[in-house]
């Protein structure tokens, strides 16, 4: 291998990586109802400065957001912040009567919004394939958007491990799963639950993450595209 091939696979392997830390963040963060400490963290550590991976008009737009929302809270993200926070995502993902932005796959693929659809199952048997499983006691469908996104990093991440270990094929069959559950899944019905979001909300937080979570996917389903043509 020349020196021009050896830094060419190493920015990919450092692309890869950036991009698992990025949907492992990004599930981390709407994992359940609104971590504090974590969210604390994001405001202390600026976290939203410099956002791995992305790049783009649309990356730098969610970037805005993300950063006016930040910019925004108080020293040490206040219990305000926390409250205010934790009440939209209540409002957008939760709901009483009607749960105004899903963040359920199945729910856009039925006319009664029903979850637990086919969706789920196929979701299901990709993370089984991959050895792993939902946690039962969060009680949330498989194809809750945390999740698909967890995955996402998690399959990304693998494939690091094999292009570190040298193992080709077993990272291009990981790649290959990763970007045909991108397309086959989150993609499938992301931007239309963004669209919601920014139809129902004002608040720069859940509009930006919204924005950047579909900006994300995209971007991977590129790159992994290209990558792997034969």
């Amino acid at each position: 291998m020349n020196d021009n091939c050896g830094k060419a696979s190493m920015e990919f392997r450092d692309q890869l990586e950036a991009a698992a830390a990025l949907f492992v963040l990004l599930g981390r963060i709407f994992h359940g109802i609104p971590d504090r400490s974590l969210f604390a963290e994001l405001v202390e550590q600026q976290v939203f400065e410099d956002i791995p991976y992305v790049a783009g008009n649309d990356a730098q737009n969610a970037q805005r957001r993300l950063l006016a929302w930040a910019r925004s809270c108080d020293v040490g993200f206040s219990e305000k912040d926390y409250h205010d926070l934790r009440a939209e995502y209540t409002r957008l993902f939760v709901g009483t009567k009607r749960v105004l932005a899903p963040p359920w796959e199945s729910v856009y693929f039925n006319k009664e919004r029903m979850v637990f659809q086919h969706q789920t199952f196929e979701v299901r048997a990709m993370y089984a394939k991959h050895g792993l499983e939902v946690d039962l006691i969060s009680r949330e469908p498989d194809d809750h958007l945390a999740y698909e996104l967890m995955f996402l990093g998690h399959l990304l991440a693998r494939g690091v491990g094999f292009f570190e270990q040298g193992e080709s094929g077993k990272m291009r069959e990981t790649l290959v799963d990763a970007v045909s559950f991108t397309v086959c899944h989150p993609l499938s019905w992301v931007p239309q639950w963004r669209d919601t979001v920014h139809r129902h909300s004002s608040n720069d937080f859940y509009c930006g993450y919204a924005a950047l979570v579909e900006v994300a996917l995209r971007q991977v389903e590129d790159d992994l595209s290209s990558l792997l043509l034969p």
